[in-house]
């Protein structure tokens, strides 16, 4: 049973109204538990069905109905579940909620709550947001694409770009979220650089953070040589892309970003970041 049947039911429960629309899920209920009574595209609920529901939702998950709402679900952790079900799935706060993918340039530690950590070659730390206290890095850096971030060592950075001393950050996915990282950007007041794909989305994002301080990417001679390459070059990205951020991009200031846009509209194409893991093309720090 899972949350929406639990939803379904529960508010038939709370309902005075015995007839319900018999959408796909209620059809699935039924079919299932065979409770209730069809009349044309309604579902019929006595008292009595209302009653058994409630019972077997309680035989099933343990949940008492008249005691609490599947919504209370939505604010708990998994655990927290568990004291009033035996599924801790039902759960409505994700997993890695308010959590970040962090780390430091290869060969340097990881600064962090006034602590040095080394940490082994294509890794990083997970850890809660508020767990973070304080950090002695120069930066923060964002990195677009999980590949990337896992094996930066395997980039070729310019000396300089060692100098800004970053936290390396992973911008976010469906595990990592990214809202979780603008609450990071805002909690250290750092500098914040950009390493993403150069399309018309990662350049929309890139300007929009806090304390934008530029990209991390090939200097313009090498960008134009990607540009002009057809195995390199996603018409696709650009495309699809291309409405939803044109009136963002079209009107930036920031120097860089209106580069990267001109190269982009020229070409009618975006850049992938996984191309710096290939190669020896080197990465700067283009300043906004």
């Amino acid at each position: 049973m899972n949350k929406t049947w639990l939803s379904v039911i529960g508010r038939a429960i709370d309902s005075e109204q015995g007839l319900f629309p018999l959408n796909q899920t209620w059809q699935a209920i039924h079919q299932e538990y065979n409770i209730g009574l069809t009349q044309a595209k309604k579902l019929l609920l006595t008292k009595q069905d209302k009653l058994e529901l409630r019972e077997l939702v309680k035989k099933i998950t343990q949940i008492d109905l008249h005691e609490v709402s599947p919504g209370e679900f939505a604010g708990m952790q998994r655990e927290q579940v568990l004291t009033l079900a035996i599924n801790e799935k039902l759960a409505g706060q994700s997993v890695k909620k308010n959590r970040l993918a962090i780390k430091s340039l290869p060969g340097r530690a990881l600064k962090l709550n006034s602590e040095h950590y080394r940490l082994p070659d294509n890794s990083h730390c997970d850890m809660a947001l508020e767990n973070i206290v304080n950090v002695k890095h120069q930066s923060i850096w964002i990195v677009e694409n999980y590949r990337c971030f896992d094996q930066l060592g395997a980039i070729n950075l310019d000396e300089s770009a060692a100098l800004s001393e970053p936290l390396v950050v992973f911008r976010g996915d469906h595990v990592y979220q990214a809202d979780t990282v603008l609450s990071l950007i805002e909690k250290l007041q750092l500098p914040v650089w950009v390493m993403g794909d150069l399309d018309p989305k990662g350049m929309s994002i890139a300007q929009s953070y806090p304390n934008f301080a530029g990209l991390i990417a090939p200097d313009l001679p090498a960008l134009e040589a990607y540009f002009n390459d057809p195995g390199k070059a996603n018409h696709k990205l650009y495309e699809k892309q291309f409405a939803g951020c044109r009136k963002a991009l079209s009107n930036t200031r920031i120097p860089i970003i209106q580069a990267c846009w001109q190269l982009m509209k020229l070409h009618q194409a975006g850049i992938v970041q996984e191309h710096w893991l290939v190669g020896n093309t080197t990465l700067i720090m283009h300043a906004a």
